[in-house]
């Protein structure tokens, strides 16, 4: 999933209007800020910053990556699990 972010702002504003503002989430951002390459000398080399082309390749290949979201939802239902029988535990003890 990657999106301008204006496109991003929509979907949050639709999240908003659905959710509430109050509504917790988790989220990672990522520009082309975040592109770059370290030099020889260790500096790095924002080769997207100017080059919205190549912002917008990077973040196509990324999105592709089917195993990031795998991830991030393997470990969204480990700490749901976890957080809901701890809040069950607790109020046990009450």
């Amino acid at each position: 999933m990657n999106y301008t972010l204006k496109q991003l702002q929509d979907r949050v504003n639709n999240l908003i209007k659905e959710q509430g503002e109050d509504a917790h989430c988790a989220a990672w951002i990522y520009t082309k800020e975040d592109c770059y390459i370290e030099n020889d000398d260790g500096n790095p080399n924002y080769v997207a910053l100017n080059n919205p082309e190549l912002a917008e390749r990077i973040f196509n290949d990324v999105g592709d990556i089917d195993y990031i979201y795998t991830v991030i939802q393997e470990c969204v239902d480990e700490v749901t699990e976890e957080q809901f029988m701890a809040i069950q535990q607790e109020q046990e003890q009450d």
